[in-house]
């Protein structure tokens, strides 16, 4: 069993003294796992870090098998942030997540589009905090828990919408969530006007919104990813 692809690095772990296990998303055969062997000629395996792009080759007798990457490194946007701390945790929380998400072996081009359009924001874009935040929007989505924040689910206006429903993920106007609003959680303004400035408390509350979904839905009530707590400490603290 033999297939080639694109692909961008997830995650490294080891499986021997000389193998190392790579999770990568890749265009048309979903997120994939297989092994490198680690020899004397190549040690130095410093390119094959989490966000870096491949054109990849699987190898297996059988398609259930772990299997083995063969790997031609392309654009590595890892080399490009690792001097800036906040950028470098927000690409390792991006991979992160999506390795904890998706399951196996299951094609999600809209997210290998997403999270390649997001590292390269990520180096070319001084907005990309809006585009992480879009990521986990997209995300969500993508496996079946998108966020509805278009119109509110009580009154049907597109105005005045500050609220968001922790149950139905649906938008809630002013006026409607006013007397429930300890129940509510805050929806930032940027999330539905484009062109607004995003603050240091709507950075908070875009966060805090996506976390609590992808923590309820995507990871049934788990503590999101250490990764991930430490980059909204680190992004919150940056502005």
């Amino acid at each position: 069993m033999k297939w080639q692809d694109n692909g961008i690095i997830l995650s490294q772990r080891a499986w021997n003294d000389n193998k190392i296990i790579l999770s990568i998303l890749t265009v048309d055969h979903g997120r994939h796992t297989g092994l490198i062997h680690v020899s004397q000629k190549n040690k130095n395996l410093s390119h094959v870090q989490p966000g870096n792009f491949a054109q990849i080759t699987w190898n297996a007798r059988l398609n259930e098998h772990l299997g083995r990457w063969h790997l031609d490194i392309g654009f590595m946007p890892w080399f490009q942030v690792f001097k800036d701390p906040t950028r470098l945790l927000a690409l390792s929380t991006a991979c992160a997540l999506i390795d904890h998400c998706l399951p196996e072996r299951h094609p999600y081009q809209i997210l290998y589009v997403s999270l390649k359009g997001f590292l390269e924001s990520l180096i070319h874009n001084r907005d990309w905090k809006r585009d992480y935040i879009q990521f986990e929007m997209n995300l969500l989505s993508e496996l079946g828990f998108g966020l509805n924040l278009n119109f509110c689910a009580v009154t049907k206006q597109t105005d005045d919408l500050i609220f968001v429903s922790p149950k139905t993920g649906h938008a809630v106007s002013r006026k409607a969530g006013e007397p429930y609003q300890s129940k509510l959680l805050h929806l930032p303004l940027f999330l539905t006007q484009e062109n607004t400035e995003i603050t240091h408390n709507q950075l908070d509350q875009a966060l805090y919104l996506t976390g609590y979904f992808l923590s309820r839905h995507l990871l049934e009530n788990k503590t999101l990813p250490e990764i991930r707590q430490r980059f909204v400490k680190s992004l919150t603290t940056s502005l």
